[in-house]
């Protein structure tokens, strides 16, 4: 048998694809898709997010480390690989030639500015460790024949310091390598095996642009094939660097948002297609397309780039809002001859504050206080709401009525959604002993999941193996001049090394080290004077000029030296700008402001807490094992407000949409259910919630999850009891949305990107264990309420009591009813045989069913102008009356003898000709 169905209007569709296509291709043109994510996780970066937080352009110097290692112990070859690979690196346009000397070259350089400021170089404690020892005839001869070995020529030099002092200091450097045994040899960094040497190359960029981290990826590949070539396979090239894991982050992100796309595209037209008509499962996907297109547009005018996280998730966006088109294309075919208007009017009723509710928990991550979530919630926010605009006004013109075959498909789907809420009281059972289970699995929220993986390839993973870099630990020091930063390191290199005698890191290397400040070189020169006393002098100078003679140095050859001991200076060095790249110390051209990143590694029992407290006053942290430091407090101020806001706009919305203490509780019972439910999976699965999976799980909670649970009791509102038709349909939609929503969500834990995992374990969990308790929990609570006990007795306020806020407050208005019904009592006779009442304008029925509680054999004939008003007085009167459409005083013919007429509050509204029309054949 044929029935009546909706298809498609070809003209409307085809404006609607000229206009979407045109406003995708305008967003495309004006924006550009970033893919660096260290906005999102300030962890991935060395120190980026952290720095680009409290200065934007601060061009922060990350060189990258090269390590050259020997698989034999051939350290000529070895030495000869590095010189070769520093030559390369001097030839390449991406490593300024100025930056970039040759080891040597920078040791040499070094030591020419920290000879003539020894004095200012060793601390009380080092001079009487390190150097007192040095004060003997043996010692002196041994550093004197080193000297002249290792430097012939630089007579100068020796002159300056026999002692070898500065060697001392240059070994500083080897705080470089972070690695136990590393020393200066050669010229070189070497490791404590002496079978790596340590370079460190200075990019012309950032590693953080994605553009400068695919060219030095290219150029260090490249450089590992002919490196291979010239040395053989013994000779290996490892290069680590802030460049890895930016290229790591774009590439791990473009793949995992293609196949988001991809798989959750296909996923949702198999699962729309297989559930329901073809057609009407592609019709379906359009409010949420038309929603993510419109958003992008939006978003385009006010921005000029987007994140690649937010449109990995336009594909959740879709799958949130395509229950619109699949409740509105199965009401317009169950009720064709009222068309789709008439449909999307059922689905606003009924949806919008579950759409409210969406739109709200992703606008609310802009207080998240994570750039790339706010991003993203904005995004969120206008892509569903403009969906669900989409799906009321424009949706309807595309559908026109035809006649189809049958949709067996479509009867079963709805057959087999109206099983799922028919559990009862086993159901919500077996519901509250899950979440009673998974409870005993809660962990408390911490501060970072440091479990979470980081963004890496295989070659990233093996240079964090063979580089210590991605788990050091970032200080970063700010001044305004240069001479402040130096006083601001001073007292950095003070806490560092507190801290390197506790044994919480290792030796840091700071520029303190080579430039101190005022202070330490005023108290370091003091030390230098109380240390050469009148003794030591005397003492070592007669036992430079013995083994001066004895080595064929001449008579006062060593004055120089003498002198910087007798009459030191403390004026601190200045730090050269040739050596600032080297030291990591930066100066923002356009600001002026300059910069000090020292890179620290943490032993065993570093406490990150007490650190960060420390330096928080000279410096700022970035830890990558705290996904969020160096902001102290402001991430958890951020989610606390965040989750204020989400609260306060949840319980706004259920005052506004249910007003119901009762219902309000019952629709904060999914939600609860899925926040133990979630917390105690994410406990048992070793996924602790930290800051970024709290924002996350509050969201999908505080929108898509309880909006299933507003779609049910909207429904109940409106049609009060669960066998209605249109209720079975607005429950299927409910469903398909929510299984077209785990479709996409289901790829996100199988993506390589940890945030994206992340977002798909969180989201995997709320949207399930959300759906779970609105299907288990409700359905018994709500028959219970709602169907327990019939709406057409017990007063009028019990007839309305199950209804929607609007006609329950205005059949309950005390203010105007209490006179009105007076009234009545007092004009209309307490007893008649009046078969059938006839109510003129009744609206929402309030007085209709005063007359039939007073009349208990009389059938209350209603006619009003307004559908809503209509729907509302049917079901308050129930079996008990009749309501139809019209108005007067064209009144609409009736089959029944009317006994008795009312018309209130209507006359008014009349013109005086309406008045004195001619009833004609009406009653």
């Amino acid at each position: 048998m044929m029935r009546p169905n909706v298809s498609i209007n070809p003209f409307a569709l085809a404006a609607v694809t000229i206009i979407a296509a045109t406003l995708l291709l305008v967003a495309v043109g004006r924006m550009t898709i970033v893919t660096d994510m260290t906005g999102a996780a300030p962890g991935n970066g060395p120190v980026a997010a952290d720095g680009h937080h409290r200065s934007p352009a601060l061009p922060i110097v990350d060189p990258i480390r090269i390590d050259i290692g020997a698989t034999g112990g051939d350290g000529a070859r070895l030495l000869a690989a590095a010189e070769w690979v520093e030559t390369r690196l001097q030839q390449n346009d991406l490593f300024p030639r100025a930056r970039n000397q040759p080891m040597p070259k920078r040791l040499a350089d070094l030591s020419d500015q920290v000879i003539p400021h020894l004095p200012v170089l060793f601390t009380a404690g080092e001079l009487q460790v390190q150097v007192a020892p040095l004060l003997t005839d043996r010692a002196i001869r041994q550093a004197m024949t080193r000297f002249r070995t290792d430097a012939p020529g630089q007579a100068s030099s020796m002159a300056m310091d026999p002692l070898g002092l500065h060697r001392m200091v240059l070994a500083r450097l080897a705080a470089m390598s972070q690695e136990p045994g590393a020393a200066i040899h050669r010229g070189r960094l070497f490791s404590a095996d002496r079978r790596h040497v340590l370079i460190l190359a200075i990019p012309i960029g950032s590693g953080t642009d994605a553009t400068v981290a695919r060219a030095l990826t290219r150029f260090f590949h490249d450089l590992d094939r002919d490196l291979e070539k010239k040395f053989g396979r013994e000779i290996t090239l490892t290069a680590a660097g802030t460049f890895r894991t930016t290229l790591d982050n774009a590439s791990m992100v473009k793949g995992d948002v293609q196949r988001i796309i991809l798989w959750s595209a296909t996923g949702i037209v198999v699962l729309l297609a297989a559930c329901i008509r073809p057609l009407a499962g592609m019709l379906s996907l359009m409010p949420p397309l038309a929603g993510m297109i419109s958003a992008f547009f939006i978003f385009s005018l006010t921005h000029d780039s987007i994140s690649i996280l937010v449109l990995g998730f336009g594909g959740l966006i879709v799958s949130i809002s395509v229950n619109h088109g699949i409740a509105i294309m199965g009401l317009a075919d169950d009720d064709a001859i009222n068309g789709a208007r008439h449909a999307a009017r059922e689905i606003r009723a009924v949806g919008l504050p579950a759409v409210l509710a969406a739109v709200g928990a992703f606008g609310a991550l802009a207080f998240s206080g994570i750039a790339v979530f706010e991003e993203l919630g904005r995004f969120a926010a206008m892509g569903i709401g403009f969906s669900f605009l989409f799906a009321q006004t424009v949706f309807p013109l595309l559908l026109t009525t035809g006649r189809h075959g049958p949709t067996p498909a479509g009867r079963r789907l709805a057959g087999f959604t109206d099983r799922l809420t028919s559990a009862g009281w086993s159901g919500l059972a077996l519901a509250l002993l899950a979440a009673a289970v998974l409870a005993v699995f809660i962990r408390p929220p911490v501060a970072t999941d440091r479990k979470a993986p980081q963004p890496a390839s295989r070659e990233t993973n093996t240079a964090e193996v063979r580089d210590n870099r991605f788990s050091d630990t970032v200080v970063m020091t700010e001044a305004a001049d240069l001479a402040a930063l130096q006083a601001k390191n001073d007292r950095l290199l003070e806490l560092l090394e507190t801290e390197t005698h506790a044994g919480g890191i290792l030796k840091a290397l700071t520029p303190s080290l080579f430039f101190p400040g005022h202070r330490r070189s005023a108290e370091n020169a003091d030390a230098w004077s109380r240390f050469w006393t009148a003794e030591r002098v005397q003492l070592l100078s007669s036992v430079l000029e013995r083994q001066g003679a004895a080595l064929g140095f001449a008579d006062g050859e060593f004055d120089p030296f003498l002198k910087m001991i007798t009459t030191p200076s403390s004026r601190p060095p200045a730090i050269p700008p040739d050596l600032q790249a080297l030291l990591g110390i930066s100066r923002d051209e356009i600001g002026g402001r300059w910069v000090q990143t020292t890179r620290i590694t943490p032993r065993e029992h570093f406490d990150r807490r007490r650190f960060n407290d420390r330096m928080s006053a000279i410096s700022t942290v970035a830890d990558p094992a705290r996904r969020f430091p160096a902001m102290g407090k402001r991430p958890f101020q951020k989610t606390a407000a965040m989750l204020l806001i989400l609260g306060a706009g949840l319980i706004l919305l259920l005052v506004l949409f249910l007003a119901d203490a009762g219902l309000s509780f019952t629709a904060l019972l999914p939600p609860a259910f899925a926040v133990v439910c979630t917390a105690g999976t994410l406990g048992m699965t070793g996924r602790p919630p930290d800051i970024p999976a709290t924002v996350l799980l509050s969201v999908f909670i505080a929108g898509p999850g309880a909006g299933y649970g507003l779609f049910l009791i909207r429904g109940c509102q409106r049609y009060q009891r669960f066998d209605h038709p249109h209720f079975s349909a607005v429950r299927t939609a409910m469903i398909m949305g929510a299984a077209a929503t785990l479709v996409v969500v289901w790829v996100l834990p199988a993506a390589d990107h940890h945030l994206f995992e992340k977002a798909g374990w969180i989201a995997c969990c709320t949207i399930g264990y959300s759906l779970a308790g609105a299907l288990l929990i409700l359905p018994p609570l709500l028959k219970r309420r709602f169907e327990a006990t019939p709406t057409d007795t017990g007063g009028i306020r019990r007839r309305y009591r199950n209804m929607a806020p609007c006609p329950r407050l205005m059949a309950g208005s005390g203010r105007r009813l209490g006179p009105l019904i007076g009234e009545l009592s007092a004009r209309l006779p307490a007893e008649t045989d009046a078969a059938n009442i006839l109510d003129v304008g009744c609206g929402y029925g309030a007085p209709a069913c005063w007359m039939a509680d007073r009349y208990p054999y009389a059938i209350i004939h209603g006619i009003d102008p307004d559908p809503e008003r209509v729907r509302a007085a049917a079901l308050a009167l129930g079996p008990r009356g009749r309501i139809i459409r019209g108005s007067a005083p064209d009144l609409p013919p009736m089959d029944v003898l009317v006994n008795l007429a009312t018309m209130l509050d209507v006359s008014h509204h009349l013109q005086d000709w309406e008045l004195e029309k001619n009833p004609g054949t009406h009653p």
